[in-house]
């Protein structure tokens, strides 16, 4: 329906065109009709209305409002999906997504030597849906339910009561969220995150590596291999220093550093570097 205008512009003149149309409506139950009637009169009329209706002058809405609307109308996203805007930003993340964490099987919980913290912890990418606040039978403790989805499927969260007096304002957060947990559940029922920590997508800082490593193979066909690499360096200032490895198989090895070239080592960065010296040519240098 996006053919009848902007949405915002279209929202904004809906009291008014349900003004007429009831207007319209009283009219033709009573009788009424033009000094012409029929036809002749109707087309007078939407001669009127074309010239008199322009859409209102209104703000469009933005991506997050369009596809909050949509959710809330339609019960899914139709013409895009809150994740997409941070698809190169997962790349650089250890997410799974729900469909493959609803296959995992739940382990018992396994503490990191001298920490609190689980290291059978997962992360998934998703928007919370459906928050549900309940007070335990047991305890008399508050703990919280909702459902986490992403563009493939959803899975349901759980926040027990420690981690819900933690996270209590977070889960409420209508924005793509980093959601970190450990899976729980029965050997019969999809398992179930139980939620240890939530952030906003846009709040998460990436920490990518600080150092790669390039295997530049000399014998490459493409003459101009290095200047086309250089350009990508250019392309992708930031702080990660770069090892090249100029081959010759079978006869040498010399190890370069770039002078005064630091590059931003994310995955798109990687994936243009190996389009150029072939799938694996990156190793990074922890």
């Amino acid at each position: 329906m996006d053919a009848f205008g902007r949405r915002g512009q279209v929202f904004a003149a809906l009291d008014k065109a349900m003004e007429r149309a009831q207007k319209s409506q009283k009219d033709a139950a009573a009788g009424q009709s033009g000094l012409f009637g029929g036809i002749f009169d109707a087309d007078l009329s939407i001669a009127a209305n074309e010239e008199s209706e322009a859409l209102p002058p209104a703000p469009d809405w933005d991506e997050h409002n369009r596809l909050q609307n949509e959710k809330e109308v339609l019960g899914f996203f139709v013409s895009g999906h809150p994740l997409d805007r941070y698809r190169e930003k997962l790349r650089n993340l250890k997410v799974v997504d729900t469909v493959t964490a609803c296959e995992m099987k739940p382990e018992p919980q396994v503490f990191r030597r001298g920490s609190n913290e689980p290291q059978n912890e997962i992360q998934i990418a998703g928007v919370i849906t459906g928050l549900k606040v309940a007070k335990s039978k047991k305890s008399g403790e508050m703990y919280a339910q909702a459902s986490l989805e992403d563009s493939v499927g959803k899975i349901e969260l759980i926040a027990f009561s420690t981690a819900y007096q933690k996270l209590a304002e977070k889960l409420k957060i209508d924005v793509p969220v980093l959601v970190r947990g450990v899976l729980r559940g029965e050997e019969d029922s999809a398992p179930k995150l139980s939620v240890s920590n939530i952030q906003a997508l846009e709040d998460v800082v990436l920490k990518l590596p600080e150092s790669l490593r390039i295997k530049v193979p000399l014998h490459n066909p493409d003459g101009a291999l290095l200047e086309k690499l250089h350009a990508v360096f250019l392309a992708a200032p930031g702080k990660g220093k770069l090892l090249l490895d100029l081959e010759e198989p079978g006869e040498f090895c010399a190890v370069l550093e770039p002078h005064n070239v630091m590059v931003t080592a994310d995955r798109l960065f990687i994936d243009r570097v190996e389009e150029l010296v072939g799938r694996g040519g990156v190793r990074v240098i922890d």
